[in-house]
């Protein structure tokens, strides 16, 4: 009896632990036929990050969120550059850029971003990349809580972030 106990509690530990691992292996995600992004295996789709967003990934888990979403051009780049990073740094207590660059991803040109703040007493880290097609900006946000976790997944989120191409002219 005493060994069936010790036999499916090691079972049961070898299930959640190998329930839990990621293989890191990243794949393409198609959206709308529009633009594609590489995602690690470790996102899953939700759609409740961001009303609209075309694109939204997440690990609650692990703390890491990703949106997309576009709008068409009515107004110069800069613009929708400045009012979207202000909708981030609004969220924020005592936002800070910590580096901003011009960038050309998938053959779009835009911007790339890193900027933290506190939310709720949590330290957030967030890299956004708002990037201007002939008809539609795009802002591609990927967050994340405590320092820990930016070193951690910095890596994974960089890779998402250069991975957006656009299949088409948009």
């Amino acid at each position: 009896m005493k060994k069936a106990f010790y036999l499916l509690v090691a079972c049961c530990l070898l299930f959640v632990t190998n329930g839990c691992k990621y293989t890191y292996k990243f794949e393409t995600q198609t959206i709308n036929n529009e633009f594609s992004v590489s995602v690690p295996d470790y996102l899953s789709k939700v759609d409740n990050l961001k009303t609209g967003a075309e694109f939204q990934y997440s690990n609650r888990f692990r703390n890491t969120y990703s949106v997309i979403f576009s709008e068409k051009k009515t107004k110069a780049f800069p613009t929708f550059y400045s009012e979207n990073l202000k909708v981030i740094k609004n969220v924020l207590e005592k936002p800070t850029v910590s580096d901003s660059s011009t960038v050309e991803v998938g053959g779009t040109k835009g911007i790339h971003t890193e900027l933290y703040g506190k939310m709720q007493g949590e330290l957030i880290y967030y890299s956004v990349l708002t990037l201007e097609s002939t008809e539609k900006y795009y802002q591609f946000c990927i967050w994340t809580r405590g320092e820990d976790r930016k070193l951690k997944y910095g890596d994974d989120i960089q890779k998402m972030l250069l991975s957006f191409q656009l299949l088409a002219a948009h």
